[in-house]
């Protein structure tokens, strides 16, 4: 673990893990990491590209994903990173695992998307997940009820925080959520690939 350099300073600081596959990165994957970072009063945000997804048959490139999302959030308080490539992972459970136990004295959140919500469940030791840091949840397009009713949000039920104290969440024991409302952005990276096919 000593190896690994982690992509920016993190004692004290509240952070928020953004992953996912971003093929591409859209405008829908930076309103929320800015809506995240605005609500959850976060002193930085990383977005950590996937290596792959196991949930998916197609990951796109690599290099190009990592490219997207760095050309899109130029934010100077978001980081893009490869972390997980670096760590030779592909389990969430596992990268967030290994970020924790690297930087303990950071106030780690995991954010997702309400479209990753619903299928959450569907994620390796997403129970654990839920375990290791909180989780901040931001509205997407379309989906709605449909992530309220989730498997998560039915097991988590009773660690849920209202979104008006959604600031303490990097700072609650998890298991610990919050489902964040802001006006929504269409964009998906299905429908971009789509147009370029």
């Amino acid at each position: 673990m000593n190896h690994l350099k982690l992509p920016g300073p993190v004692d004290g600081l509240r952070i928020g893990l953004f992953g996912g596959s971003f093929n591409p990165a859209h405008s829908g994957h930076l309103h929320v990491a800015e809506t995240a970072m605005r609500r959850l009063g976060l002193d930085w945000v990383w977005w950590i590209v996937a290596r792959g997804n196991p949930l998916k048959t197609s990951h796109g490139d690599f290099d190009a994903r990592l490219t997207s999302a760095r050309t899109l959030a130029t934010n100077p308080r978001m980081i893009v990173t490869d972390i997980e490539a670096q760590l030779g992972l592909t389990y969430t459970s596992d990268t967030l695992a290994a970020i924790v136990n690297r930087a303990p004295q950071a106030h780690f959140v995991w954010l997702m998307g309400a479209d990753n919500m619903v299928g959450f469940h569907l994620w390796q030791d997403w129970q654990g997940i839920a375990s290791t840091l909180p989780i901040a949840v931001i509205a997407r397009p379309g989906v709605g009820t449909g992530a309220r009713n989730s498997p998560f949000a039915r097991r988590f039920a009773s660690s849920r925080i209202p979104a008006s104290a959604a600031r303490a969440l990097p700072m609650a024991t998890p298991p610990a959520w919050t489902y964040l409302t802001a006006p929504l952005d269409p964009a998906s990276s299905t429908a971009l690939r789509a147009a370029k096919s």
